[in-house]
């Protein structure tokens, strides 16, 4: 072995090294927070990493115990159909901004772009404002369904890139053939962005499913109503908190997440490498 072949072969053991300790210290406490999900009561607070008495009675008490099976189904119907709505209603705006030349369309698409520096607590007051007097949704769950719906400007962006990299023959072909629009994006577009689709999908379910904010300002403390979220800070804000069944919850409310990530993990790096965003 030359000392160039020597070099290189130090250099790709540092590299595994450093990546092994990183993904170590990444993994160290969801591993904890696992292994202590099977811990009693007494044994919770001491310096063990692993339980000496592994017992699941945690995960048998917190669906029978707490709002937390409740909860699964409130923010599954939160969830599932706004998203699915304000993705295709992202697609569709994308598709106009990329196939269509109508009077305005930059100013508007100007417009739409300069909304992402503005923070969302800033948006977050009106909105409140909005729904609790004009509307009057706040104590339900519309407000956090129906902006949901509109989609966004980040996913706009992302299927406009997407699309614009489609070649248009297709489309060129069917709008010969006299078909609209509408139907060109539905029967042609919207299936060839099938990875584009199914990464916002994901994104966004993931996004919705972690938020803790909108939940807490519009839901109130109805507990028929409570997310994932607002369950797990019920049971960190009783006044004894039982360690054990917290860890728990956050286990059971990390499932859904991780199992839609690993079913969908080749169409969510297709989708982001296709359209072009890092």
């Amino acid at each position: 072995m030359n000392k160039q072949s020597a070099s290189r072969a130090a250099a790709e053991t540092i590299r595994y090294a450093v990546l092994f300790v990183v993904s170590l210290l990444i993994l160290l406490p969801f591993v904890y927070l696992l292994s202590s999900s099977f811990k009693t009561a007494q044994e919770i607070n001491l310096s063990n990493f692993f339980p000496k008495h592994w017992t699941g009675e945690n995960y048998k008490a917190v669906f029978e115990e707490t709002v937390i099976l409740r909860s699964f189904l409130n923010t599954f119907a939160y969830i599932i159909p706004p998203v699915l709505v304000g993705v295709f209603m992202s697609a569709l705006a994308a598709y106009g901004f990329a196939r269509l030349d109508f009077p305005g369309s930059k100013v508007i698409f100007s417009c739409m772009m300069a909304t992402l520096v503005i923070p969302n607590i800033i948006i977050m007051i009106p909105s409140y404002v909005m729904f609790a007097n004009f509307y009057k949704w706040v104590g339900t769950p519309l407000p956090v369904m129906i902006p949901a719906m509109c989609g966004s400007t980040v996913m706009m962006f992302f299927f406009l890139n997407y699309i614009r990299m489609l070649p248009k023959d297709y489309e060129e072909a069917a709008i010969l053939d006299g078909m609209s629009r509408g139907g060109i994006f539905i029967t042609i577009v919207f299936p060839l962005v099938k990875p584009a689709v199914i990464t916002q999908i994901l994104l966004c379910f993931i996004g919705q499913y972690n938020d803790y904010l909108t939940p807490l300002l519009y839901l109130g403390n109805n507990e028929k109503l409570f997310t994932v979220q607002l369950a797990i800070n019920q049971m960190n804000s009783a006044y004894a908190v039982e360690t054990e069944k917290l860890l728990t919850a956050c286990v059971v409310a990390m499932i859904p997440t991780s199992l839609l990530f690993l079913l969908c993990q080749k169409y969510l790096v297709e989708g982001i490498s296709i359209s072009g965003l890092k």
